[in-house]
């Protein structure tokens, strides 16, 4: 009981923290994304049954469909920090901050799970090492008759092969969660709850209450 009342403290500590340096990045109160919960719900939920819908729709408005996939990753980002919002402000229901983290996932995971962050960071990392050791360390020419070029290049694998496992790892996870929240027939679901759901909010009612 009480591990969970320190990781429910912990994880609201981190969103209000979370909250506040990116309200102080991008100098606006996001506290007003709580009260545009509805519209950006509707919004993200077009956005993630675009891609249905643009093969259903033909001429200018499929285009205008398709277009709007693309904005996919920014209109994930935006329902995430909003479901952040709307559950640190307790201004709605789970239903509505979960469709919004859910959906937002969705739509930030899959992109994002094509870009090789293991082998871009394992590069990184291990030229920062070799950089580090040859300003402030260098090597003679030669280190127990072995050419400092073989020494320089351990240091540069070593570490950039450790860090390429544990991100590889975490990338994988990233892919089959993208993989699986990302695809259309999930997606299409989501964007048209979403729908449903930021509707029903103006109209101050939710699904579960219209369900249940």
């Amino acid at each position: 009981m009480e591990l969970g009342c320190f990781l429910s403290r912990f994880f609201l500590n981190r969103v209000l923290w979370f909250k506040l340096y990116l309200s102080g990045l991008i100098g606006l109160d996001l506290s007003v994304l709580a009260g545009l919960a509805s519209y950006i719900l509707i919004f993200g939920g077009v956005v993630a049954v675009s891609k249905l819908l643009s093969f259903l729709i033909k001429g200018s408005a499929g285009n205008v469909l398709k277009a709007i996939g693309y904005l996919g990753i920014l209109v994930g980002t935006l329902l995430l920090v909003t479901g952040a919002v709307v559950l640190l402000e307790q201004t709605s229901s789970i239903e509505v901050w979960g469709l919004l983290v859910v959906t937002g996932l969705g739509l930030v995971l899959k992109p994002l799970s094509k870009i090789p962050f293991s082998a871009l960071l394992g590069l990184v990392v291990g030229l920062v090492c070799v950089g580090l050791l040859y300003l402030y360390f260098p090597l003679p020419a030669t280190v127990f008759g072995v050419s400092s070029f073989w020494i320089y290049l351990a240091v540069f694998f070593v570490p950039a092969l450790v860090v390429f496992l544990i991100v590889k790892f975490v990338e994988d996870l990233t892919k089959l969660f993208g993989m699986i929240l990302g695809s259309w027939p999930v997606m299409t679901v989501l964007g048209f709850l979403c729908i449903a759901q930021g509707i029903l909010l103006l109209l101050n009612q939710s699904l579960l209450a219209l369900l249940g």
